[in-house]
C-alpha cells in the first residue's frame, strides 16, 4: 500500500459519513474506480477529487490528501444579526418604489397579526 495515510483518512471520513464508497461516488461524481484506487492506496486524489470527495463526507480536502491540516471543515463565520438587518435593509433599498409598498404591506400584515396572537 503506497499511499496509507490517505488510504486510512478516505476509510475513516466514509465511517463517520455511515457511507459506502458506491455512494460516494455517486454523491462526489468521482469515478467508482478511482474511489477504490484511493481506498486501497495504490492511488491519491488530485485537488479536484479531494475537494469533491472532501465535500461529501464534510471533512477538509487537504486532510484527505495526507497533509497536516485539521480532519474537519473549518465554519465559516456566520453572521450577526446586525449583518443580517443590514443585508436586508440593503436588499430592501434595491426595490423599486412600488416594490417597497408591496414587502411594506406584507410586513405591516405579518406584523399586525403575529400582535393577535397568531
Amino acid at each position: 500500500m503506497k499511499h496509507e495515510l490517505t488510504s486510512k483518512r478516505i476509510q475513516i471520513a466514509l465511517s463517520n459519513a455511515n457511507m459506502k464508497p458506491q455512494e460516494l461516488a455517486n454523491l462526489s461524481g468521482v469515478k467508482k474506480a478511482s474511489i477504490s484506487q484511493y481506498i486501497n492506496g495504490s492511488h491519491v486524489p488530485g485537488n479536484i477529487n479531494a475537494g469533491n470527495i472532501g465535500k461529501v463526507l464534510k471533512v477538509n480536502p487537504l486532510w484527505l490528501m495526507g497533509f497536516n491540516v485539521p480532519m474537519d471543515i473549518e465554519e465559516k463565520n456566520t453572521p450577526t444579526q446586525a449583518e443580517k438587518d443590514f443585508d436586508i435593509l440593503y436588499r430592501f433599498s434595491m426595490l423599486n418604489d412600488r416594490d417597497k409598498k408591496v414587502v411594506s404591506d406584507m410586513i405591516d400584515s405579518m406584523l399586525s397579526r403575529k400582535g393577535n396572537g397568531a
